[in-house]
């Protein structure tokens, strides 16, 4: 059972099952929904303070991907840990809710590839778009996987490095920050992942990177990047670390080129878990992107 301190994450969670398996998430607040997606190797506790910021205005549904946080940590007998089963996943969680209306997305790391695959198949119900550091299109020609992932992603390094030792996710909380996090904070992502049966999915996050035609879930990688240029017109608001080690200046420059019309705001002294160190300033943005840009002529 994850320990964490309860007063950093206040939300008593719910869950849907998916085939036997519990994927749990929050759903806090009423009104226009707005969903928040994580990456690798963080899971809805990364949001939390969206969470508390924006629930009196939205409603916010933040799930935990299968294997991560309090969802369910299957082994690979009983979940397919690809990006395709990751938006089926999202699409199941969003009938669930019976969620009508237009929608808004907030994205980080694979959250942001996870959420644009969504958007690519149902255009018509996105509203507006947050970006924290993430990606939804290949590998920018002019980046190179980072030496860290590299040794994670093509050497037989890799299970003892993210899935064993659970040092991937442990320097993720260290490097990840521009500022150090406190260790309650830090405590916090890796309380649900104390394990190595708890991290497979960090492993396989990391596997199903696309890099070349033939894996895995490259063919949808290039389905996404093709319609992205479709969604230049949804209000999107773009939040950048500027000191991360993955999502870097390569990867800005192509949501810039992309997304010529979205509104960007850089933030120098923050790094990859961007809303550790200027959540406060972002939480305002978006507030104030929300009253800008509301959803259906509706004041949010």
């Amino acid at each position: 059972m994850a320990t964490f301190r309860k007063d950093l994450y206040p939300f008593a969670g719910s869950r849907l099952d998916l085939d036997g398996l519990s994927l749990h998430f929050l759903d806090e607040g009423s009104g226009d929904p707005v969903i928040m997606l994580h990456g690798n190797p963080t899971w809805s506790f990364f949001y939390r303070n969206l969470v508390l910021g924006l629930r009196s205005q939205c409603r916010t549904i933040v799930p935990d991907h299968m294997g991560c946080g309090l969802s369910d940590k299957p082994d690979d007998r009983r979940y397919e840990f690809t990006l395709e089963r990751r938006v089926q996943d999202l699409e199941a969680l969003i009938a669930h809710l019976k969620i009508a209306g237009p929608l808004t997305l907030i994205l980080h790391d694979w959250g942001g590839m996870i959420g644009m695959a969504y958007a690519a198949r149902h255009p018509e119900r996105i509203a507006r778009l947050v970006l924290l550091n993430t990606a939804a299109f290949h590998l920018p020609e002019t980046k190179k996987l980072p030496p860290s992932l590299w040794m994670c992603r093509h050497t037989k390094l890799d299970d003892f490095l993210i899935r064993r030792s659970g040092l991937f996710c442990r320097l993720v909380t260290r490097w990840g920050c521009s500022n150090p996090m406190s260790e309650q904070v830090r405590d916090g992502y890796l309380s649900p992942h104390e394990s190595a049966e708890r991290r497979l999915a960090h492993l396989r996050f990391v596997q199903d990177i696309p890099l070349r035609p033939g894996d895995r879930s490259y063919a949808g990688v290039s389905e996404v990047q093709a319609k992205l240029p479709g969604f230049r017109k949804i209000p999107t608001l773009v939040c950048w670390g500027d000191d991360d080690f993955v999502f870097d200046h390569h990867f800005l420059a192509v949501w810039r080129k992309t997304l010529p019309e979205a509104e960007v705001h850089q933030f120098p002294q923050a790094g990859h878990l961007v809303l550790e160190d200027a959540g406060a300033e972002i939480l305002s943005l978006i507030q104030n992107f929300f009253q800008r840009h509301p959803v259906d002529g509706q004041r949010v």
